[in-house]
C-alpha cells in the first residue's frame, strides 16, 4: 500500500503544478478559460486532500445506522454523534463516539454476552476470519467486532461498549 500513496501523491502534486502554471499563464494571457480549468485543477486536488476533514464534518446519523448494521447493532432510541475522527491515506481510520441511551446501551450488552460466540479476548490466540461477527469481552469494556472484504479491501469493525457510560466509541479501518 506504500506505493500506492506514493504514486497518489505524485499524481496529485503534477495535477497541483499543471493548475498553479495554468492559472499564472491565463493571468498573463487573460484568458478566461484557462482560469477556469486551472481553478477546476486545483480545486479538485484541494478536495482529494482534504476528503478525511470532509468526512469528519459530513458524518450523519443515517451513517453510523447504516455502519452498525454490518455488526448486527439496532439502536431503538435516539442517539448523538458526540466525536468524529478520520485519519489516514490509503489506510483510513474512522473513529466515531457516540451517546447512547441506558436502555440502548444494556441491551447491547446483553446481546453481546448472550451470543454463542461471546467469550473473553485472549491476544495470544484470537485470528479474526472473514465475516464472522466477535462479540468480546476486554478487562475495561465489551466489543463486538467483524472483518470482511469489500471491493478488495479489508474492513475492519469494531463497537466498543464501557459498562459506565452511555458512550459507543465505533472504529472502522480500511487497509
Amino acid at each position: 500500500m506504500g506505493m500506492i500513496f506514493i504514486y497518489g501523491l505524485v499524481f496529485l502534486l503534477i495535477f497541483l503544478s499543471i493548475g498553479i502554471g495554468l492559472f499564472i499563464y491565463s493571468i498573463r494571457i487573460s484568458s478566461k478559460i484557462g482560469l477556469t480549468i486551472s481553478v477546476i485543477l486545483i480545486l479538485l486536488v484541494t478536495l482529494v486532500s482534504l476528503t478525511n476533514t470532509i468526512d469528519e464534518f459530513t458524518i450523519s446519523k443515517n451513517d453510523i445506522i447504516i455502519e452498525l448494521k454490518y455488526l448486527g447493532i439496532e439502536l431503538k432510541d435516539d442517539f448523538e454523534i458526540k466525536n468524529n475522527k478520520v485519519s489516514g491515506m490509503p489506510e483510513r481510520i474512522q473513529e466515531t463516539e457516540v451517546e447512547i441511551t441506558q436502555k440502548d446501551k444494556h441491551r447491547i450488552i446483553s446481546e453481546i454476552t448472550n451470543s454463542a460466540n461471546f467469550r473473553s479476548f485472549d491476544y495470544r490466540n484470537e485470528l479474526f476470519s472473514d465475516g464472522v461477527v466477535y462479540n468480546l469481552k476486554y478487562p475495561e469494556f465489551y466489543s463486538r467486532e467483524i472483518l470482511f472484504i469489500l471491493d478488495d479491501t479489508p474492513i475492519r469493525i469494531c463497537v466498543y461498549i464501557d459498562e459506565n457510560a452511555n458512550i459507543i466509541k465505533y472504529q472502522r479501518i480500511e487497509e
